[in-house]
């Protein structure tokens, strides 16, 4: 079983490197990959001592690179990367987090706004205050409070989940909460270059989580980027969004990967390895035809 894709407390996951590592050895994950949001820093956390004793499998380092395509803000993985490179040119490629939520933030208020919504006094304000993580994850439950906000927004999925509303409003260029974030974050193609000049492959992860705009992204990143392979195999595809993507990517002679998208307790519902309720047992052979290249 493999995982080439999870996060630690580098980024937005909960576990340290060392719990996840053990736990990969517990459940006989034999490839595995840390690709934490925007930087490589775990990587250096665990050149400082024998990570080996926590994790006697193979690891593949890597990243998850925040990334802007026809108006959308994406993720892309890159495999096989040079940390000490990777946290070099994103110093330089993005702005501090803080900045980038906050302003998303502010911006999605004032659209919220506009169309009518009922928030808290000085809710802005009072998100420093909060344990939330984002802050576009934090407005959105903010507006919860008040259900008369319910009838702006379309569906049922979009009102309970903040990913499904992130995917269909905030970064939805049809939404009329969308929130343009083309000064904040980097065009695809510099951060395929970051990656390819780092040593990596460069994948398309979770297509399927851009909601109706998943096929005019993915063909424009096959037609018009350097892109290496995509992510097949994730917790939320169906068996048939599975099936598509593989042939997707077979037919267009691009390697496959796959992996849980793991964040520890800030994720609880997906397990390492196998996914959510078990839906995951990704197997080696998926990645025999380039995973060796990754292995540095």
């Amino acid at each position: 079983m493999i995982d080439l894709h999870t996060h630690t407390n580098c980024s937005d996951g909960s576990d340290d490197y060392k719990t996840l590592l053990q736990k990969a050895e517990k459940k006989k994950i034999t490839y595995l990959s840390i690709t934490d949001h925007d930087n490589c820093k775990v990587y250096e956390q665990m050149e400082k001592e024998s990570w080996k004793k926590y994790y006697t499998g193979n690891l593949i380092k890597g990243v998850e690179l925040q990334a802007y395509v026809l108006g959308t803000s994406i993720e892309l993985l890159g495999y096989g990367v040079d940390p000490n490179i990777i946290n070099k040119e994103t110093k330089k490629l993005y702005l501090p987090f803080e900045t980038i939520n906050q302003t998303e933030m502010e911006r999605l208020y004032k659209k919220c706004i506009k169309i009518g919504m009922k928030f808290d006094q000085n809710v802005i304000e009072n998100y420093q205050n909060s344990n939330e993580y984002y802050a576009t994850k934090y407005l959105h439950n903010e507006m919860k409070k008040y259900t008369e906000n319910k009838r702006l927004i379309e569906k049922e999925e979009d009102w309970k989940e903040e990913s499904s509303f992130f995917r269909n409003y905030t970064s939805n260029p049809k939404s009329i909460l969308y929130v343009d974030e083309s000064d904040l974050i980097p065009d695809a193609k510099k951060v395929i270059s970051v990656i390819k000049e780092a040593g990596g492959l460069v994948f398309i992860p979770h297509i399927y989580q851009y909601e109706s705009n998943w096929k005019e992204i993915l063909e424009y990143l096959i037609q018009n980027c350097e892109i290496d392979g995509i992510e097949c195999y994730y917790p939320t595809f169906s068996k048939e969004q599975t099936e598509y993507i593989v042939n997707y990517a077979k037919e267009n002679h691009k390697y496959i990967s796959g992996g849980s998208d793991y964040h520890g307790c800030n994720r609880p519902d997906t397990e390492l390895g196998t996914g959510i309720q078990n839906n995951l047992c990704i197997k080696e052979e998926i990645i025999k035809d380039w995973i060796s290249a990754c292995i540095k």
